[in-house]
């Protein structure tokens, strides 16, 4: 089946063995690094020899290659931060993603023309937003991901920057400058940088996150699949499957069933549902529940299905 050259898969790839062990067929574009903490294993963001060899494979796969910035950073970081932005534009990278809007800034002012992404935690949740952080080269926006898509559409309509939408995996919820599992590691004997590979759970009832040490993700996996027509009859074309700290085969099996979904959904949508069983079944397999409820303005651990409601009718 022909590729929908219009429609972009994207995921993130924190280092250098992730990436060699991954199979990214079905991915357009690749964001590298990790950006919730600098001391991640091979962390690309503090490994520059990595970055350029994982630039160079990517685009032998014929990949875009995007550079995520740290996304907390102190006045004391942002050295590193333009090291790691310069080394990255040495070798090649078509934009650089940012969370902060004194980054934005700065990479503006001293690296003229780069492409930059505001990230979920640049905290865009207006047109108006989006408007100022274009004004400092942003050229691609990721709502923040408790907006419900009644809003992204509104944001959608009043700004002609890329919307990039997370469609599958977990929901990035909070990130803080201190690491919530460094007081595991003599109860544990797992010291940093493996402790945050770990799997920790957040639990109380049906509430679930999962703690990345500096970062806490939803313990559901975001998932769109059923909702993917509308999407894309919405005029939404970048999609993010979240795969930062999943495994090689939920990476791999994720984006193989998206990138089947969309093609039939662009090239024969009333057959889609024919397929949507077989989908869902396969992602299944691989992820810890769905969720999508912040999508819908519901708490974000809920699910609706494509049976339950049709998207908020600006979509």
């Amino acid at each position: 089946m022909t590729r929908n050259l219009s429609v972009e898969l994207n995921t993130a790839i924190p280092n250098l063995q992730t990436l060699q062990a991954s199979d990214l067929a079905a991915y357009d574009t690749v964001y590298l690094g990790a950006p919730f903490c600098l001391k991640y294993e091979g962390n690309f963001l503090t490994h520059e020899e990595d970055l350029r060899q994982a630039v160079e494979i990517l685009r032998r796969q014929g990949k875009r290659v995007f550079l995520s910035t740290y996304a907390i950073p102190l006045t004391t970081q942002l050295d590193a931060v333009r090291k790691s932005v310069a080394c990255g534009v040495e070798a090649g990278v078509d934009g650089v993603e940012i969370h902060n809007m004194g980054v934005a800034r700065m990479l503006a002012r001293e690296f003229s023309g780069l492409s930059l992404v505001a990230g979920s935690f640049a905290n865009v949740y207006t047109d108006m937003t989006a408007a100022v952080l274009q004004e400092h080269g942003v050229r691609r926006v990721v709502p923040n991901h408790e907006l419900p898509l009644d809003e992204i559409n509104v944001l959608q309509q009043n700004s002609d920057l890329e919307i990039e939408l997370l469609v599958h995996g977990k929901i990035p919820l909070g990130v803080s400058e201190s690491c919530f599992l460094l007081g595991y590691q003599e109860t544990t004997g797992i010291h940093c940088p493996d402790l945050c590979q770990q799997d920790f759970r957040l639990r109380r009832e049906d509430w679930e996150m999962i703690s990345l040490g500096k970062a806490v993700v939803s313990g559901k996996d975001m998932c769109m699949i059923e909702h993917l027509p509308a999407l894309l009859g919405a005029g939404y074309r970048v999609f993010r499957l979240e795969g930062l700290s999943e495994s090689v085969e939920y990476r791999s099996t994720v984006a193989q069933v998206y990138r089947e979904a969309i093609d039939i959904a662009v090239g024969n949508r009333a057959r889609f549902g024919d397929h949507l069983p077989d989908y869902l079944q396969r992602l299944d397999r691989v992820s810890t529940g769905f969720c999508n409820g912040y999508y819908f303005g519901l708490p974000g651990r809920f699910y609706r299905n494509g049976e339950e409601s049709d998207l908020p009718a600006a979509v």
